[in-house]
């Protein structure tokens, strides 16, 4: 329910504004589109804008609200607002089978639905003053024990960092990507049947893969005759991958960054089996020749060589390891600047810029090692991100090109909280005091011969 709620800020953040349909790119799209009027000749050719690109399913979406809407903005805009809750909804959908806790979907959807307007900087400020609270409550029980109480403090400060999203990368918000310019509809297409292609594939697993049982402890609960046991799954079971690679196969026409999908399917392949399921692995055989048809029908239709649009777009240099480290280490874009600094000498520490940088440091790599308390999710979550995001590096930067990858980010940055407050109890909690040692013999024991 509150995943449903989240979304209800979307739905508001919607344009009606007839300047959707004054952008360049989207007036020469819709040209193209009603002088042409065969919304499936798009499967056999170039897009709408001629650059080179293969996106039959998402020029049918500009189709459908062509026929609906004609020249009313306020439609547009609705579309691109309903594209981006059912995003919302289809990840929550996808993290709950990956996870199955559906505490921890719930919580990563409802961040990514606040990333959409900004708002998820309103919890940037509660958090700030939780880790200074935390910091004084730990000094006052710990003292100078720093190792229980400046982990919680450091883990919620680099959370921060991540829950902010596309603030922390220079953007405004998802939404002035996704919601509020048209052809970013492209990014939000391929993402919507991205997610239900990962949920439908992670559901076949969760429900019918072998779980590999774990060697029992002296603290699990015995068996007891009232325990139930699960009955086997449907033989409709099969469907789910079926689903998937349908849905694959719509994301490759939707968007090139689709391209990443069967990648992102096997670290969910890869996660399942850490958590002890015992992943079918041939059905990863078959998203990947399903890329590679993607590619050959690309290469039919698509005409040779790089277009003028492409050529213009494509960069290379320190943009691309600036967005790379953005996603992988974010504290190694700040040497640069912390270089530059040191040029003025001794002086430079009498500023607080050198400190911000080591701090930034600290927080980083202790968020990365504290992680390990809940490895599986958070691995899954940074790593997914990253893999969707690695080809969009390549390119100059717009918001749309982070939407599919800040979904999928949404777990790690839930996860870090999640490690975060945990470490937290440890540091508002009471120091642990040595028990006495016990006097040998124990007191009322017998002698000992």
């Amino acid at each position: 329910m509150a995943v449903v709620f989240a979304c209800i800020p979307i739905y508001l953040a919607r344009s009606a504004s007839s300047d959707l349909l004054q952008d360049t790119d989207t007036h020469v799209l819709l040209d193209a589109i009603r002088a042409r009027n065969a919304p499936l000749s798009w499967f056999t050719g170039d897009w709408p804008l001629q650059n080179h690109f293969y996106r039959p399913v998402s020029t049918l979406a500009f189709e459908i609200d062509n026929r609906l809407y004609g020249t009313h903005a306020a439609g547009y805009g609705l579309t691109n607002a309903l594209l981006c809750i059912a995003c919302v909804l289809l990840l929550f959908w996808f993290l709950r089978e990956l996870t199955d806790r559906p505490w921890l979907a719930g919580s990563a959807a409802v961040l990514f639905a606040l990333q959409h307007t900004g708002d998820q900087n309103y919890l940037l400020t509660p958090l700030f003053y939780f880790a200074i609270a935390t910091a004084i409550v730990g000094v006052i029980k710990h003292g100078f024990s720093v190792r229980l109480w400046a982990p919680a403090c450091l883990v919620l400060l680099y959370a921060m960092t991540e829950v902010a999203g596309m603030d922390a990368q220079g953007m405004k918000s998802l939404g002035g990507g996704v919601i509020e310019w048209l052809p970013g509809r492209t990014a939000t297409v391929m993402t919507l049947f991205a997610l239900a292609s990962m949920a439908a594939y992670t559901r076949y697993e969760r429900i019918s893969a072998e779980r590999i049982e774990r060697r029992a402890t002296p603290l699990d609960p015995p068996a007891t005759r009232s325990k139930q046991l699960h009955s086997g799954p449907s033989r409709l079971v099969f469907l789910w991958p079926v689903l998937s690679l349908v849905c694959a196969a719509l994301a490759f026409g939707s968007y090139e960054q689709a391209v990443m999908l069967p990648a992102a399917l096997l670290a969910v392949a890869v996660t399942m089996r850490t958590n002890r399921y015992r992943v079918r692995w041939g059905w990863q055989a078959g998203f990947w020749c399903l890329l590679g048809c993607y590619l050959v029908l690309r290469k039919l239709v698509i005409p040779a060589g790089a277009s003028g649009y492409q050529l213009q777009q494509f960069r290379s240099g320190p943009g691309v390891y600036i967005s790379l480290f953005d996603y992988t280490m974010p504290f190694v874009n700040g040497i640069k600047g912390f270089l530059v600094n040191l040029e003025m000498g001794p002086l430079a520490f009498v500023t607080g810029a050198p400190y911000g940088f080591f701090l930034s440091v600290v927080e980083n790599l202790t968020a990365f090692y504290q992680s390990r308390r809940r490895w599986i999710f958070a691995l899954a979550g940074y790593g997914m991100s990253i893999i969707a995001f690695l080809p969009m590096a390549w390119v100059k930067q717009f918001a749309h090109y982070n939407y599919w990858p800040m979904a999928l980010r949404s777990l790690f940055a839930v996860t870090l909280l999640w490690v975060a407050f945990e470490l937290a109890v440890i540091a508002w909690s009471p120091r642990g005091r040595q028990a006495p040692l016990r006097p040998d013999p124990a007191p009322g024991s017998l002698p000992h011969r």
